[in-house]
């Protein structure tokens, strides 16, 4: 009988792809290649919204966001941040990402402001930084992070008086 191994096996591999392909266009819109990362996420397998699917669909929004494309980026957060609850994250995870989802709707406001739907999923909320899975801290950086600028040189050497 058919015990449903290679489904499986399936199921998992497109989710480490997909997962794969997040990471990889996460580094490209760091280098603010916003094409690279359209592409990887377009070949990215589809999964299922609470196995990987979120994930994407958050990378997503970052490249449109990235893209000028603003109202659809902010759409995009608010669907996926609203759908959290439908994954197997922990608690302190899901709670990362809406904060993140708010840090980067109100860095792409007019007003500095987030939309009044990300805040509204985010109000009176805590979590614990260290309890919130490595992996997710690396994809997505609550703060953008500026190369380290060039220490000053060093001060000229005393003159010796005589």
């Amino acid at each position: 009988m058919f015990s449903g191994r290679k489904t499986a096996e399936k199921r998992r591999e497109d989710i480490r792809l997909a997962d794969q392909a997040v990471g990889e266009a996460m580094h490209a819109l760091s280098l603010d290649d916003v094409d690279a990362a359209r592409r990887i996420l377009a070949a990215a397998p589809k999964t299922h919204y609470a196995d990987m699917g979120w994930k994407v669909g958050l990378a997503n929004a970052m490249v449109e966001m990235k893209a000028g494309r603003n109202r659809q980026a902010i759409q995009r957060l608010i669907t996926v941040c609203s759908r959290l609850d439908d994954t197997s994250l922990s608690l302190d995870d899901k709670n990362y990402l809406r904060l993140y989802a708010l840090y980067r709707g109100s860095e792409h406001s007019k007003d500095g402001r987030a939309p009044a739907e990300l805040r509204d999923l985010v109000e009176d909320f805590r979590f614990d930084h260290t309890m919130v899975t490595p992996l997710l801290r690396k994809d997505f950086p609550l703060k953008t992070l500026e190369d380290a600028e060039v220490p000053p040189p060093p001060p000229p050497p005393p003159l010796s008086v005589s």
